[in-house]
């Protein structure tokens, strides 16, 4: 288990932070214009929207000789360290297509090897509570790493005042020299499972059995539905900060804070997921930031104290992700059953591609919404309070929405309950 989750370093070090810093240090360069900046970033979300499934039909039908799974981390970290490398070194210096070229090679590593990893748990679990721990150590550690590539930058900014954004993201990728050895070590310990890798079944067929299995499509809409609250939440939040709580210069600690609160959450909401199940997890945890947003509507945190206490406690509803994921882990072998076959990689390939777009979609819709209520950044005061009501309502919206489908699912996921295994056995 340990050894498992110790493999998500890389990947998790680089998901986030990697997005928070990178296009305004690209921006800053001054070589590529700001409106392109973030034409670079939607292309590039475009081509994850082709690769990923590519992707993920490579991993379940390509016979390796190390492992179905081991082998193809091994051949995405490389390539994922070295692009690494240059975007800090010398991204804001690159002309857009070096640029886009550089970042579609690195994040098509980063896609194999996560997409690689996912499904290697897929073939370690025999159990949904197997499935509940295992994800939920990955996402526990996931968690500390995020925790770490935020501090990173804190503390260089701390000890050198005068640092540069380049010295400040160099501060974090070097997080990568002390993760990615570990995911090789830990990488050797996890066992191997025996995958089949089949010649498996054409385009048509694929999406043919996917779009006939109602769970899965349900699991769908609720990765599309958790991605778009939350990517409401990151995209509001620094201008929440500033023009609700005034804290402006204290937005990167309560982003901290609320990291912090996941990290601290995960064991307890993983351990209530083996003994009561996922979905209604998943429901708790909706149901549990849903009404700490819609209560900042009539008491709003005052000071920084008690906007860190906000901050923390909505992070401990920040670990919805590891139950989606575990989910997907339940479902694989009752799909293997309908195919054929397991199409493992397949599947989370496309849970991430929902993922990725219910985050893009979210920041779209904001920034629309934002611009139709007449947000000013530079003087944020004059619409606040509509700022508060699309912050606390637009990620609630989006929860209510899932609850819904998770209760439609519900049914699904019953007869793989603890207790409910018990009793067939029995």
């Amino acid at each position: 288990m340990a050894a498992y989750a110790a493999t998500a370093g890389p990947t998790a070090m680089l998901a986030l932070p990697f997005s928070v810093y990178l296009p305004p240090y690209i921006a800053e360069g001054g070589v590529i214009p700001v409106a392109l900046v973030g034409l670079l970033f939607s292309l590039t979300t475009i081509w994850d929207g082709v690769v990923d499934p590519l992707i993920g039909t490579m991993v379940d039908r390509v016979r390796t000789g190390l492992g179905a799974h081991r082998r193809w981390m091994l051949i995405a970290l490389a390539p994922l360290g070295l692009l690494l490398l240059a975007l800090v070194m010398v991204g804001d210096r690159l002309s857009f297509a070096a640029l886009f070229l550089m970042m579609v090679l690195f994040y098509s590593s980063f896609s194999l090897y996560e997409v690689a990893q996912l499904s290697w748990g897929s073939a370690l679990v025999r159990t949904p509570a197997d499935s509940a721990l295992l994800y939920g150590m990955r996402d526990w550690f996931a968690k500390i790493a995020l925790i770490l590539a935020f501090a990173a930058p804190a503390a260089a900014q701390l000890l050198m005042p005068s640092i540069s954004l380049q010295g400040r993201i160099i501060a974090y990728a070097s997080l990568f020299l002390l993760l990615a050895p570990v995911a090789l070590y830990a990488i050797a310990r996890v066992p191997r499972r025996r995958v089949v890798a089949e010649a498996g079944i054409g385009w048509r067929r694929e999406i043919r059995a996917s779009f006939g299995f109602p769970p899965l499509m349900l699991l769908f809409g609720v990765q599309f539905l958790n991605s778009f609250a939350f990517g409401s939440l990151t995209s509001l939040f620094v201008f929440f900060a500033d023009a609700v709580l005034g804290l402006d210069a204290q937005s990167a600690v309560l982003l901290f804070a609320s990291f912090v609160g996941g990290a601290l959450a995960s064991p307890v909401w993983t351990f209530l997921a083996r003994r009561f199940g996922k979905p209604p997890m998943m429901i708790g945890m909706a149901l549990l930031i849903s009404t700490l947003l819609v209560a900042t509507l009539g008491q709003t945190p005052r000071g920084l104290a008690q906007a860190t206490l906000f901050s923390l406690t909505l992070g401990t509803g920040f670990v919805g992700l590891l139950f989606i994921h575990s989910m997907l882990a339940d479902l694989i072998p009752r799909d293997a059953e309908r195919c054929g076959r397991s199409r493992a990689a397949f599947l989370f390939a496309l849970l991430n591609l929902m993922q990725k777009f219910g985050v893009a979609a979210a920041i779209a819709v904001s920034y629309a919404m934002l611009d139709l209520v007449g947000f000013d950044p530079r003087d944020g005061a004059v619409a606040a309070r509509a700022l508060h009501l699309l912050f606390a309502l637009q990620p609630t919206a989006s929860w209510a929405a899932m609850v819904v489908l998770l209760l439609l699912m519900r049914r699904d996921f019953a007869r793989d309950h603890p207790l409910a295994i018990a009793a067939a056995r029995k």
